[in-house]
């Protein structure tokens, strides 16, 4: 089967993380600069697959799963935080998993979104424009975990949508608590 992580080349130093590939997205201003100071990533979040950060305080980018201690010394030798914020993209994906959810777990994802910025009305609409995508791509048979990466790879991508799941993703991120 392939693997959707082959592609993701990351390179991680002291102060800079670098895509010498150019990163997977190509509407991210990062697959042309191909790397990202430390200074401009404001947090970390080991827990997403694969493991993201927040580049610009705008844009979630995702990097190797394999480079995870790597990425845990970087951020704690740059001081940037590493945290574990409410994933939004996985909670609106949990419908396109091959796993059946009991109803209290169905309104308990439902209130978590609500708490995290998404509305049940724009869920819907959400849902609905993604669901396209994630039901063509049914055959995968993921039962576990669907987040932003997994749309992003699997829709037709062009700019505009690319930003628009991005805001969505970071519906719950706050510019100011991030910031030591």
């Amino acid at each position: 089967m392939y693997n959707k992580f082959e592609k993701i080349k990351v390179e991680i130093t002291n102060t800079e993380i670098t895509f010498p590939n150019g990163y997977f997205f190509k509407q991210s201003p990062v697959h042309k600069i191909k790397k990202i100071d430390q200074d401009q990533i404001s947090e970390i979040n080991l827990n997403t697959y694969p493991p993201s950060l927040v580049y610009n305080h705008n844009e979630i980018i995702f990097l190797r799963d394999e480079s995870k201690d790597e990425i845990e010394i970087f951020a704690k030798n740059n001081s940037i935080l590493v945290i574990d914020r409410f994933d939004i993209w996985e909670h609106i994906n949990r419908p396109f998993l091959d796993t059946e959810f009991e109803e209290y777990e169905k309104s308990m994802s439902i209130q978590q979104l609500e708490e995290n910025g998404i509305s049940k009305s724009e869920l819907n609409q959400i849902r609905i424009k993604a669901g396209k995508t994630m039901c063509i791509n049914f055959i995968v048979w993921e039962w576990i975990y669907l987040g932003l990466f997994d749309y992003l790879s699997w829709t037709w991508l062009y700019k505009r949508k690319y930003w628009w799941a991005m805001k969505i993703g970071l519906r719950n991120y706050k510019k100011e608590s991030n910031i030591l």
